[in-house]
This record gives structure tokens, sequence and C-alpha cells, in this order.
């Protein structure tokens, strides 16, 4: 019996060598989270792009939130205008560093992998955009805050969860 159990072990950990094996990191709470703010982004954006025309205006909850349809052709704040080409490649690389950067930290913390899962799942979000029309639709206004979008929101929420995780983590950014 023994030599059968031993023969099974063997095959297995041969078989583990030839696999790929996906990191510990991609457990749901970071694929699962970038997936569902990707998802939320673009239906938002669907749904308000079928609402009102761009530069249209309706309150939400008055007088704090408007819903304010808009183009974005630069980066946050609309710096940058006209540059949508050269942002959406900078946003790629700046996921692409992300990830390959941090991967250390996947295992840290479920609030480090939600925060990236956040962080890229905007950015994907912001990007098909780009891709698309060329531009990024904003629509949320705020008083003396520029328009912004799910995705931007999650970004910057996914930014300070980074931090938190890493602080709660022992390590600096």
């Amino acid at each position: 019996m023994q030599g059968r159990a031993g023969a099974r072990e063997r095959f297995r950990q041969r078989l583990v060598r030839l696999t790929w094996k996906v990191p510990r990191g991609l457990r749901p709470e970071f694929v699962g989270t970038g997936l569902l703010v990707a998802a939320v982004d673009q239906a938002s954006k669907a749904a308000v792009l079928n609402f009102l025309q761009f530069g249209e205006s309706v309150p939400l909850l008055p007088p704090l939130v408007r819903l304010t349809l808009w183009r974005n052709t630069g980066i946050a704040f609309g710096l940058l205008s006209g540059a949508s080409e050269w942002v959406g490649v900078a946003a790629v690389l700046a996921a692409a560093w992300l990830v390959l950067h941090h991967r250390h930290r996947w295992d840290d913390s479920p609030v480090i992998r939600v925060g990236m899962g956040m962080v890229l799942g905007g950015a994907v979000g912001n990007l098909a955009d780009r891709v698309r029309y060329g531009y990024v639709v904003d629509f949320v206004q705020l008083p003396y805050w520029p328009i912004f979008n799910v995705a931007d929101a999650c970004i910057v929420a996914g930014g300070v969860l980074l931090a938190l995780g890493s602080l709660r983590a022992g390590r600096p950014l």
C-alpha cells in the first residue's frame, strides 16, 4: 500500500511543478473587487449616457450632489486635456507597475488585495472609456470639486486602503 501512496505523492509533486500556480494574492478579494468595480463603473456610465446629454446637469441630492455629464480627455481634475492617447498608455503602464511592484504584498492582508482590486478595476473602467470613446465619461459633481466617476472614486479609495493595509502590515509603501 505504501508503494502506491508514495507513487501517488511523487506524481502529485511532478504535476504541481508542471502546472502554473496562481499566485496566492490573486484571491477573490483582488480579482472579484477589480471586476466588480469595472462592471459598476461601466454600468453607471451607460445609465448616465442614456439619461443625460453632455453638459446637462440634474440635482441628485441637492445641494450636495448633481449628475453632470462631462467628457474628460485629460487626467484627474482635467489636467493634460487633449492627451487621451498618452494618458491611456500611462494608465496601462501604471497599472502594470502597481501589480508587479506590490506583488510581494498580496498575501499581507485582504485590505491590500481589495485596495489593489479597486485601483485596477477603476483603471480598467476608465481605460475602457478611452478606448471606446477617446475620453473618460465623468458625471458626479460635488460643490467645489471637479466632476468625477465611480472609477475615479474607487481609485482614490483603493489607494487609501493600500496605504492603510501597508501601515497595518508594518511595511511602508
